[in-house]
Formats: C-alpha cells, structure tokens, sequence
C-alpha cells in the first residue's frame, strides 16, 4: 500500500487483503507508531527507491516481518493523546471522538485544547498538520 496521502493507510489497512507491505515518507513519529501498532507485515519508511520496495514485498510475501522506520525517540505523548489527535487529523468532530471513545464532547474538546497548548498550537488545523509530519516537531515552531 503506498500511503498516499499521508493518513491513507490509517483508513484502508484494515480492508486490505493480508500480508500488506506499507510504503510512507510521513516523518511524523506519533503517525509511524500508530502505524506500528495496526500491525502491517511490512512498513517502509526509510525510502521509497525501487530496489527496497522489491526487497519488501519479497520478504512480506515469503511470510517474513519487513520493517524499515527511522529509529523513534520516546514518545512525548500518551497512547490516549496520540488517539484524539490521530481522529482531529483523521477529521473526526469532538462529538464523533466522544462517541467512538465513549466520553463526553466537552472531555474531547478539552483533550483537544491541552493537546494543542502542550504542543503550542494554535487550532485543531495546526494539530492535524503536526500530527501527519507537516509542521515541525517542536513547541513554538513559528517564526518570530
């Protein structure tokens, strides 16, 4: 599966025929773990050259595990503020989070408002944006 665009394979991994090889350059860390915990048989995201791709879908084919992640620090983050922020970037409104986590909209949304002031973002726009490796990974990103 090429994750194009980024966010892609979010969605249609689990509707794809197994074993599944995932192609991404998302340089996002909080995206590569929740990638990683879809358990795919295979994630590049190293690069993206012909030759590895081929040496992917072989190994994924012959029933072997094919994992090329840039090496992830430790994560700023708790797996419940990695989930809120993956359904924002995922374009999910506060009540749908509620409903799918079983909480109330008002908890959402101040899940959603520490997520942002611990990050130093401005909106849920901004949060999804950082979410998929598009906004650099540090509080106060922009310029003065």
């Amino acid at each position: 599966m090429l994750d194009a665009p980024w966010g892609f394979a979010l969605w249609g991994l689990v509707q794809l025929p197994r074993p599944c090889l995932i192609v991404t350059q998302c340089p996002s860390s909080h995206y590569l773990r929740d990638l990683m915990d879809l358990q795919p048989e295979g994630i590049l995201a190293t690069s993206a050259r012909p030759e590895d791709v081929l040496e992917g879908l072989r190994e994924v084919a012959q029933g072997r595990g094919f994992h090329k992640i840039p090496v992830l620090g430790p994560d700023s983050l708790t797996a419940r503020e990695r989930q809120v922020m993956r359904s924002v970037a995922l374009g999910l409104c506060d009540a749908d989070i509620a409903r799918m986590l079983g909480v109330s909209r008002r908890t959402v949304y101040n899940w959603v408002s520490s997520l942002q002031e611990k990050l130093g973002l401005e909106n849920r726009v901004e949060l999804a944006l950082y979410y998929l490796g598009l906004l650099p990974h540090c509080r106060g990103w922009r310029e003065v």
